[in-house]
């Protein structure tokens, strides 16, 4: 479910939604909300993504990309990219 298979697109993976969070955070701050609302808007309903993610798979992803040090939050729970300093 990390990595994708020959059963596990690329979309359907906890590395390939990760790169979709980090292309829509790219330097500004959001909510986790926020960033689900982008998600839908910006690749499902572009048909960028084939399979929706649920929003279980979608918080796992945020938990992955949190512990992996891609993303950080602050005091007020806005989440912003890690490796890129505004």
């Amino acid at each position: 479910m990390i990595l994708p298979n020959k059963y596990i697109t690329i979309s359907e993976s906890l590395i390939g939604l990760s790169a979709c969070i980090l292309d829509i955070i790219s330097d500004k701050k959001y909510t986790v909300e926020q960033i689900w609302d982008k998600l839908n808007k910006d690749y499902i309903q572009n048909g960028k993504l084939r399979n929706k993610p649920s929003y279980s798979k979608y918080i796992l992803t945020i938990t992955y990309m949190y512990m992996s040090q891609m993303i950080n939050y602050n005091e007020k729970g806005v989440i912003f990219n890690e490796n890129i300093t505004t």
